[in-house]
């Protein structure tokens, strides 16, 4: 089942931050000031790090063919390849994510989820072309009506886990939760030629929020 959880997502996704920083911060209480308030700075950027807020993005609630954006971030790249050379897929979207943004990741298109696909990897700059296909990624494969999208997750350098909560032959619907990324990383979406895209390279988005695109 998809994440329910309203409420700050370190609790649930890394405990062991919270029992490390603990420690470390209890040893500096009584040994070395420093040290506890390092870990007090350390443990109040986690607790920004896994914020995790609502979003609707109101076009996905009157039209079904509306995409969302599946992350928070920069768009780094819009591609487009003729001979459909993402895998099959004409274009590509990605998006890169810093520390500093929201790293909870949204479904983009409502279907059903067709596959999913856990790739070991590289763990290069995020930002770079390559890390899409080098990188350690998590690719779901969605059927909208028959017409599919993949959505991929990938890890960057500081990154170095990926978090997926759907499951195969699963319900979705645009804007619901699936996942998260820890620390720096990216997201890309491939997507088939009929489409319009509503996003241009450089652009500030926001997951579950910015109308990416329409499919055709």
């Amino acid at each position: 089942m998809f994440q329910s959880i309203t409420s700050n997502l370190l609790w649930s996704e890394s405990p062991w931050i919270i029992a490390l920083l603990l420690i470390v911060g209890l040893i500096g209480c009584f040994f070395f000031k420093p040290v506890f308030y390092g870990a007090l700075l350390l443990f109040a950027f986690c607790f920004y790090f896994f914020r995790n807020p609502e979003r609707i993005c109101p076009e996905a609630l009157v039209d079904q063919n509306v995409l969302v954006c599946p992350a928070d971030g920069k768009i780094v790249d819009v591609s487009y390849d003729p001979h459909g050379g993402f895998s099959g897929y004409y274009y590509k979207v990605s998006i890169f994510l810093s520390p500093l943004n929201v790293h909870v990741n949204w479904i983009p298109i409502s279907g059903i989820i067709k596959k999913i696909q856990y790739v070991r990897g590289k763990f290069m700059m995020a930002f770079l072309p390559k890390s899409s296909e080098l990188n350690e990624h998590n690719d779901i494969v969605i059927d909208h009506n028959g017409t599919t999208i993949l959505v991929r997750q990938i890890a960057g350098t500081v990154a170095r886990r990926i978090v997926c909560w759907a499951h195969e032959g699963q319900q979705v619907a645009a804007g619901q939760k699936y996942g998260m990324i820890k620390f720096s990383s990216r997201v890309d979406i491939l997507l088939p030629k009929e489409i319009s895209l509503e996003v241009n390279g450089g652009q500030k988005v926001y997951g579950g929020k910015t109308v990416l695109g329409r499919l055709l």
